[in-house]
């Protein structure tokens, strides 16, 4: 989410300013790039929580995580090496003076330490940025790697639904675990296609959800 300049914005360019008014600050000379969380105590994060506020639920707190800024000033910084625009995101980040803007902390060595940390808490993952790498407005680098902890399970599929493909999983034990809609391979689409559930299957995902759920599980196996 990009906020500033008097709004907000999701990443694909949508206004959200009316659904998200404890994120406005100041006047026009700042836009920061960040991501919407829900916070919770009962884990690290709460996916489900900020799609709920995102859908309309006021009811549901929500925070601000800023990991970049774009311009300062009402100039553009995104040509500025990432490590300079960490060090203005630091110092505009403690002259607002709002709960629900935080930044997101970062360490500059010691990358592995934290993604052991990382797992070692459950939470979802880390994005490493390489030294010197600019801000690349809708642009994919090999210089930003999204690095995930992704959780492994066996599960039974249910059923498996065409057009578009959709693939409901079960435990052992009969509970609903989710639906897997995104990351098939060519070879395992094709191989669902030609299978009657039940069957056995190995997923990733993401975690949990708030609601006990696979988050975004793949299908990396079918037994």
């Amino acid at each position: 989410m990009l906020v500033g300049n008097r709004h907000s914005y999701t990443r694909h360019g949508t206004i959200t300013t009316s659904r998200f008014p404890e994120l406005l600050f100041g006047g026009d000379e700042l836009l920061l790039d960040g991501e919407l969380i829900a916070p919770g105590t009962d884990a690290p994060d709460n996916f489900s929580g900020a799609m709920s506020r995102f859908s309309g639920n006021n009811d549901q707190p929500i925070s601000l995580m800023v990991f970049d800024v774009i311009t300062y000033l009402q100039a553009s910084v995104t040509y500025w090496p990432i490590e300079e625009r960490k060090e203005l995101l630091t110092e505009v980040i403690s002259k607002i003076d709002s709960p629900y803007i935080n930044l997101v902390p970062y360490v500059a060595t010691e990358g592995e330490q934290l993604f052991k940390v990382i797992k070692e808490n459950k939470m979802e993952g880390v994005i490493a940025k390489r030294i010197g790498s600019l801000y690349l407005p809708g642009t994919r680098s090999d210089d930003w790697r999204k690095i995930i902890n992704w959780s492994y399970h066996d599960v039974i599929v249910s059923k498996v639904s065409l057009g578009p493909l959709t693939v409901q999983l079960h435990s052992i034990e009969g509970d609903y675990m989710g639906s897997v809609v995104i990351g098939f391979t060519k070879e395992i689409r094709q191989m669902l296609k030609s299978l009657t559930p039940p069957f056995s299957v190995t997923v990733k995902s993401r975690g949990w959800t708030s609601g006990g759920k696979l988050r975004l599980p793949q299908i990396v196996e079918i037994k």
